[in-house]
């Protein structure tokens, strides 16, 4: 997704599994700082497996990605609206986060928009195992992080 004057750019990946209901597999948002070349690949290779097939639209950026062990598969779109069509599970991850903070969160600051991201995505790639949810949270919590103070929680 590329951005306006004063918005954050994300890169988003949504894997497809044509044996889940619907075809969406995992879902991963990520901010990024710009729409070069560099860190597109870097994003994706933070996220996707070399030698995947990547479905783009035609940014002329993600050319990179066929140098960076992928198979690239560009599709330049008519029109913007018509990014949707192309990718649709990828618009529709991105919209459902749009509307789940605006609905919930009236809005969230660009310090802790990746936190927001990572929990976004964390249910739909763990829907499987909802039952177990949040036990889960909890044990990779007091597994991996060290104690954390309110303060050090608000602060941006």
């Amino acid at each position: 997704m590329r951005r306006g004057e004063h918005e954050l750019l994300l890169f988003g990946v949504v894997e497809l599994d044509e044996s889940l209901v619907g075809g969406l597999g995992r879902a991963h948002l990520r901010v990024i700082d710009d729409a070069s070349a560099k860190t597109l690949t870097n994003a994706a290779g933070a996220l996707i497996q070399p030698g995947s097939t990547v479905k783009t639209d035609g940014w002329r950026a993600y050319r990179a990605l066929t140098g960076a062990g992928y198979l690239h598969e560009p599709h330049a779109e008519a029109t913007p609206q018509a990014a949707g069509e192309l990718l649709p599970w990828v618009h529709i991850v991105i919209s459902n986060f749009k509307r789940w903070q605006l609905d919930v969160f009236h809005g969230v600051s660009a310090a802790h928009l990746q936190s927001y991201l990572d929990e976004l995505c964390y249910r739909p790639n763990r829907r499987d195992a909802r039952l177990d949810l949040f036990r889960r949270i909890l044990n990779r919590c007091v597994l991996y992080t060290p104690p954390t103070t309110y303060s050090e929680l608000i602060v941006a």
